[in-house]
């Protein structure tokens, strides 16, 4: 009797060996008895056979394969030892069911059991690279939907003149905008505006430090350069306000 290529392996367990030349006894005897049909279990009764010399299902010959104990307290039928074994080596690993434990594929199909591991580690590679996806799109959608936000206060801004400046940052300040931000604004804001020319911009100054400076340059500007910065707010004063 010739082995398949594929079933041709040195193999150290005797459970293994047994696996192998069962599932080739039972596929080469269904070639020749077709006609006489199968008895049930074939792959059980002959991987037992081959491993403890009888293909009679016995406590004792389930005690013989390593990673199944069988107690004579069990409550499990031999019958169901007998039909888990048989699905096992039928399948070559593919179906494992109670009582037997999963353990079992490794011992008998390695090979089966490493495509599982394989097809396992792709699954979860597969699911990284899915969340890592997902959270690259929230944090994308995080920080357009923030330059969203620092864009409309720095539009908000253009609007408003170091007498209002207040009104701008009680409002913005509470919109999630990082200090960091509003200060920058805030600076960029101040060389539009002529009474600030002279404004010190001082080091780790907070959006808050800026604007009460702002407003105290403001307390003292004279009515030419308010009335001025007013008119050099865009859209909001007409020229006939200005010059009535």
């Amino acid at each position: 009797m010739s082995i398949p290529r594929h079933l041709s392996l040195v193999t150290q367990l005797p459970e293994r060996e047994a696996a192998l030349r069962a599932i080739m006894h039972v596929e080469e005897t269904t070639q020749k008895d077709r006609r006489f049909g199968n008895p049930p279990h074939p792959y059980a009764r002959a991987f037992f056979r081959f491993l403890c010399g009888s293909s009679k299902i016995s406590g004792r010959a389930i005690n013989q394969v390593r990673g199944v104990y069988w107690y004579k307290d069990d409550k499990v039928p031999l019958a169901q030892y007998e039909e888990a074994f048989d699905t096992l080596i039928r399948s070559r690993g593919r179906h494992c069911y109670s009582p037997l434990d999963t353990s079992m594929v490794t011992s008998l199909f390695p090979e089966q059991a490493f495509s599982v591991g394989e097809r396992q580690a792709s699954r979860y590679q597969r699911e990284d690279e899915l969340y890592s996806r997902q959270e690259a799109r929230r944090d994308r959608d995080r920080e357009d939907k923030y330059n969203n936000l620092t864009g409309q206060a720095e539009i908000d801004l253009a609007f408003h003149t170091p007498e209002t400046i207040r009104t701008w940052y009680a409002h913005w300040s509470q919109q999630d905008i990082r200090d960091y931000d509003l200060e920058k604004m805030l600076w960029a804001w101040t060389e539009r505006c002529p009474s600030l020319a002279d404004l010190v911009r001082g080091y780790n100054l907070s959006a808050l430090e800026v604007v009460l400076d702002v407003h105290d340059v403001a307390a003292v500007s004279s009515p030419e350069e308010r009335e001025l910065e007013r008119w050099m707010v865009p859209n909001k004063i007409t020229l006939r306000e200005v010059w009535p």
